[in-house]
């Protein structure tokens, strides 16, 4: 059995980046050694411990054994507590580096803004965001993968602690050349017939398409993508229509189409609670994290008040027909 002695906090670190990265040329990169004392200090690890870590393969890189799959989730573990107890006592600017989720299409309205606050507020903190679906959020929470996630609360047990921030409501989108591209509200059932452009996350596909089920229709998908802006690209074209719930601040597509939003009727329209998600309370929280969450909350705070404001406008001199068709 090795002696805590044996094995050091740079081993575990450059372990833990080998593991990330699949790679051992990466990581020594992204650490700023050299490849050859990442792949020394990799090898005496596994000596010390009595069992390989990485299963090396040329097509695929280095692939985590059993032995390292459990040994990485107490290394980084142990990596955070080390990390966090230095930020403890540090009274200076937050230093080191941060990992947090965010769900793919919470990223683009999000972390951009986010990311730009912590710097100016912590120079010195190295934050890096990793792009988590509903699927994965508990494994990377509970591996210590990440410490925090900015998502939605779809899918996840109740081990997971959860601090609300905004609703994102469900709205529906068209084509300008939709025949009902001219309405500002419509009932779910008027697209009962209606091809439908699904965006096809894991749980989102189903967050989505209850909204049919619920009322006993079942929607006619045309066609599936696990990218927003596919989505919303494919619809302003004219191959259906689409439910989404994050709105952008103008109504083109990366191709140039443009899309036309209408509301769901008041007692159709769903919604979907935006979180921070963490394994303990947001208050048990590391420095780094701490600091994270205190901008989420001011960036989606001030979304929200934004995008009341921009709805209260358009419901005042929306010029669109409400009358049912």
């Amino acid at each position: 059995m090795a002696d805590l002695r044996d094995i050091s906090l740079n081993q575990l670190v450059y372990f833990a980046r080998c593991a990330e990265l699949s790679s051992m040329t990466e990581a020594a990169a992204s650490l700023h050694i050299a490849q050859s004392a990442v792949s020394t200090s990799i090898a005496n690890l596994e000596r010390r411990l009595g069992a390989p870590l990485f299963v090396r393969r040329r097509a695929k890189g280095l692939v985590l054994t059993a032995a390292g799959e459990i040994f990485l989730v107490r290394a980084r573990r142990v990596l955070a507590d080390v990390a966090d107890a230095i930020a403890a006592v540090d009274t200076r600017s937050l230093t080191g580096r941060l990992r947090v989720g965010v769900f793919p299409t919470l990223a683009p309205f999000y972390a951009p803004e986010i990311a730009q606050r912590l710097a100016q507020a912590h120079p010195g903190l190295d934050l890096e965001f990793v792009e988590v679906s509903a699927g994965d959020l508990e494994q990377a929470l509970g591996d210590h993968a990440i410490e925090v996630a900015l998502t939605y609360d779809l899918g996840m047990s109740v081990a997971i602690h959860r601090e609300h921030l905004r609703q994102a409501s469900i709205y529906v989108a068209v084509g300008p050349e939709h025949r009902l591209a001219d309405r500002s509200r419509v009932d779910v059932r008027e697209l009962a017939e209606e091809p439908m452009v699904l965006l096809d996350l894991p749980h989102s596909r189903d967050y989505f398409t209850q909204t049919f089920t619920r009322l006993e229709i079942a929607p006619v998908i045309r066609h599936r993508f696990t990218n927003f802006e596919a989505v919303r690209a494919m619809v302003a074209r004219g191959h259906g229509f689409t439910l989404l719930n994050q709105r952008p601040v103008h109504d083109l597509t990366y191709d140039g189409g443009r899309l036309v939003v209408i509301e769901l009727d008041h007692d159709q329209a769903g919604s979907l609670d935006i979180v921070l998600a963490s394994p303990a309370p947001i208050a048990a929280l590391s420095r780094r994290a701490t600091a994270f969450v205190e901008q989420c909350r001011a960036v989606v705070g001030e979304r929200q008040r934004s995008d009341v404001m921009a709805s209260a406008g358009a419901c005042e001199e929306s010029p669109r027909s409400e009358r049912q068709a």
